[in-house]
């Protein structure tokens, strides 16, 4: 999830790609309030947007979907936002631009590791 839409095209293309089923959403409400939540593998979402930011929807998330691995990005980061972040349990907290490949990598050893614990 991005509000810029090529941020948002190339991450979806990219996982696409790979043979992943993508949803992608512009905004936090738009995820929140789709019927895609409750059957996400994973989240990918930028720090800001309008609206929610990331951190909200990761608390939004965690009170829906305490296991859903979420992975934060930004181009801003802040101390205060890992921190908040880290608390509520993000599975990475990236700075853009982010590397695909590398993205895949966290997302795949997530979806391994919630796999394991069920």
């Amino acid at each position: 999830m991005d509000d810029d839409d090529g941020v948002r095209e190339s991450i979806a293309s990219f996982f696409a790609s790979v043979g992943m089923s993508v949803a992608t959403f512009r905004a936090a409400e738009d995820l929140l309030s789709s019927e895609r939540l409750p059957i996400a593998d994973f989240v990918v979402s930028d720090l800001h947007m309008p609206g929610m930011s990331g951190v909200g929807l990761l608390q939004e998330v965690r009170a829906r979907r305490p296991d859903l691995p979420v992975v934060i990005m930004t181009a801003f980061g802040t101390a205060e936002a890992r921190a908040q972040a880290t608390q509520l349990g993000v599975h990475a907290f990236l700075c853009k631009p982010v590397d695909p490949e590398n993205l895949l990598v966290l997302i795949r050893t997530a979806l391994v590791g919630d796999t394991a614990n069920q």
